[in-house]
């Protein structure tokens, strides 16, 4: 049987491979995180806007329909302006209550598709940065070294 030589540059090429496949596992996962948060905005923002687009039909529905009711299509869209008066005094009053619940929602939302992305990568180590990563490998390469010394003793 030959025996095989071990090589420091074979071992070295494996370990740069695997810290490559490494750090392309990392970028892949922060894609997918990052597009999933990107849709996920993108989708809130077309409901918004949908949303203001429904507001503002019912709001010239109920001009109109102030209007007849008062005699004057004037009075009913003035009408409906102040509505909407004291619905913007009141969003003014409680803007710091608003501000806080909507920035806890933002965070729930971002976070909930975060830890969906984490369900979907299950079994992996997500958790795993750079610098678990760059301990591994100090780790492997100890260890080839280790051996590779222990083989040299061996032949001598």
């Amino acid at each position: 049987m030959e025996e095989q030589k071990f090589s420091f540059s074979g071992s070295f090429q494996k370990i740069q491979e695997y810290v490559d496949t490494r750090i392309d596992l990392i970028k892949l996962k922060v894609v997918s995180r990052s597009s999933r948060i990107i849709g996920a905005l993108i989708v809130d923002v077309s409901k918004l806007v949908l949303l203001l687009i429904i507001i503002f039909f019912f709001s010239l529905a109920l001009g109109f329909y102030l209007g007849e009711l008062l005699g004057s299509y004037s009075l009913g869209f003035l009408a409906t302006g102040g509505i909407f008066l004291v619905l913007l005094l009141m969003i003014k009053f409680f803007e710091p209550k608003l501000e806080a619940k909507l920035m806890d929602i933002t965070i729930q939302k971002v976070m909930g598709k975060w830890k969906e992305d984490d369900e979907y990568f299950e079994g992996e180590d997500t958790d795993q940065d750079l610098a678990d990563l760059a301990e591994k490998v100090e780790d492997d390469v100890k260890e080839i070294i280790k051996k590779d010394l222990n083989h040299e003793y061996e032949n001598k």
